[in-house]
């Protein structure tokens, strides 16, 4: 049932974020439809255009409400580990179970959104960044580390992105946990060697 316009300006913009991401979820970016957004958000079109300039801008909201809930994923797993490689370890064990629940919205914005706006393109390299030197910060911890090329994080976070987006593509999310142990072993072995790596990833 649609609600009248007294509904809180904060709930309503809330709603609609929520019914946005469920609808580009079941029908893609491309052909999201307002009606159905609105519908499942129990409001009204005008709702949406006074919450937001376009499709794209609520797209970039989204997008933003998507990624802000994937990085409270990583803080979270990390607050249970001591040291650098358990938070690595737990962080990947925490976003991959994430993307089970969420891989239907995960494939847009990871792969469509990109491909049709510059603007979602900046956000997720600015995110992919981010990891990037968080995984940067355990070079002061492992001496063997000091000397690796300085996009060694970048193409180990995009390398890890790829692999998991290779499954959204393939609409198969049970299979992401299952490749836990691997991009755990990949992520850690520049840091702390080869062997030292597959028994955290084992764990």
């Amino acid at each position: 049932m649609i609600e009248t316009v007294d509904t809180p300006v904060l709930d309503r913009r809330s709603r609609l974020v929520a019914a946005f991401s469920k609808a580009i979820g079941e029908c893609g970016y491309a052909h999201v439809d307002v009606d159905l957004v609105v519908r499942y958000a129990g409001l009204r079109a005008a709702d949406f255009d006074e919450q937001f300039a376009g499709v794209e801008q609520a797209l970039l909201v989204a997008q933003e409400d998507f990624l802000g809930r994937l990085w409270l994923d990583i803080q979270s797993a990390c607050e249970g580990a001591a040291a650098w490689p358990e938070k690595v370890r737990d962080s990947v064990t925490a976003v991959t179970e994430s993307l089970v629940e969420t891989s239907a919205v995960a494939r847009v914005f990871a792969i469509e959104a990109p491909a049709a706006s510059l603007a979602a393109a900046e956000r997720q390299f600015a995110a992919l960044n981010l990891l990037a030197a968080r995984l940067r910060s355990a070079r002061r911890f492992y001496p063997r580390a000091a000397d690796l090329p300085e996009t060694t994080e970048r193409a180990l976070v995009g390398g890890t992105v790829s692999i998991v987006c290779e499954q959204l593509l393939a609409e198969d999310p049970q299979a992401i946990p299952r490749l836990r142990s691997q991009l755990v072993e990949l992520l850690l072995s520049p840091y702390v060697g080869d062997e030292e790596a597959r028994r955290l990833a084992a764990a």
